[in-house]
C-alpha cells in the first residue's frame, strides 16, 4: 500500500462516523468527582439517618450502579407486555447537570448544601423535582432525576426493607423455603 493511500484512508475515517455518535462520545459517561461529592453532600437530606456510615455506603453503591450502567441491555418485560424494552442512554450526563444545578442553587442561597437548613434543602429539592417532572418515587432508577433515582435505589432495595423491619428478611435474595417459614433474625445495632 502506498503511503498516500494510507494517509487518505486515515483522513477519511472520521467522515465514516456519524456526527451524532461523535457528540455522544464527548458527553461524560460517569459521574465527575465534583458530582460525586455533591451527591454525598445531598444524600443525608433524602436518606434516613441509619446505622453508622450507611448513608455513605448506599451513595457509593449508587455511584457504582451509575458506573456499571450499560445502554441497550434487554430489560425484563412483565406479563402482558409483548415488547422487550432495552435500557436507554446513560443517565450520567443528566445527573452531573442536575447535581451542579442543585449546588448552584445552594450557593445562590449563600451557603454550601450541608450548611443550609433542612427546610431550605427540601424546598430546593421540591423545585428540582418539579422541573424534572418527578411526581412519585420510581420503581427503580429511571434517569428522570438523580436524587429521585438515589431514593428509588435505596428505598426499593432489600437493605431498606431490612432496615425498616429491623430484621434480616433479605426480600430480594433467593433463599430456601425452609428459611422463609422461620421468623427473620433481628439486625444487630451498630
Amino acid at each position: 500500500m502506498k503511503r498516500r493511500t494510507l494517509l487518505q484512508l486515515i483522513a477519511a475515517a472520521p467522515m465514516a462516523v456519524p456526527f451524532r455518535d461523535v457528540l455522544l462520545f464527548a458527553q461524560p459517561r460517569d459521574l465527575t468527582p465534583a458530582a460525586i461529592a455533591a451527591l454525598h453532600d445531598i444524600a443525608p437530606t433524602v436518606l434516613p439517618a441509619m446505622r453508622g456510615d450507611s448513608v455513605r455506603a448506599v451513595t457509593d453503591k449508587f455511584v457504582a450502579w451509575v458506573r456499571g450502567y450499560r445502554e441497550g441491555i434487554a430489560l425484563a418485560h412483565g406479563y402482558g407486555h409483548p415488547r422487550l424494552q432495552k435500557s436507554g442512554p446513560s443517565p450520567a450526563p443528566a445527573y452531573v447537570a442536575q447535581l451542579a444545578a442543585l449546588e448552584g442553587e445552594a450557593r445562590a442561597r449563600g451557603a454550601a448544601w450541608s450548611a443550609l437548613d433542612l427546610e431550605t434543602r427540601r424546598t430546593l429539592l421540591d423545585a428540582s423535582f418539579a422541573t424534572a417532572g418527578v411526581r412519585a418515587l420510581p420503581p427503580r432508577p429511571v434517569g428522570q432525576h438523580v436524587i429521585a433515582d438515589l431514593m428509588a435505589f435505596y428505598f426499593r432495595s432489600s437493605e431498606a426493607n431490612d432496615d425498616c423491619y429491623h430484621a434480616l428478611i433479605n426480600r430480594e435474595v433467593c433463599r430456601p423455603i425452609a428459611i422463609t417459614t422461620k421468623r427473620p433474625e433481628a439486625l444487630t445495632k451498630m
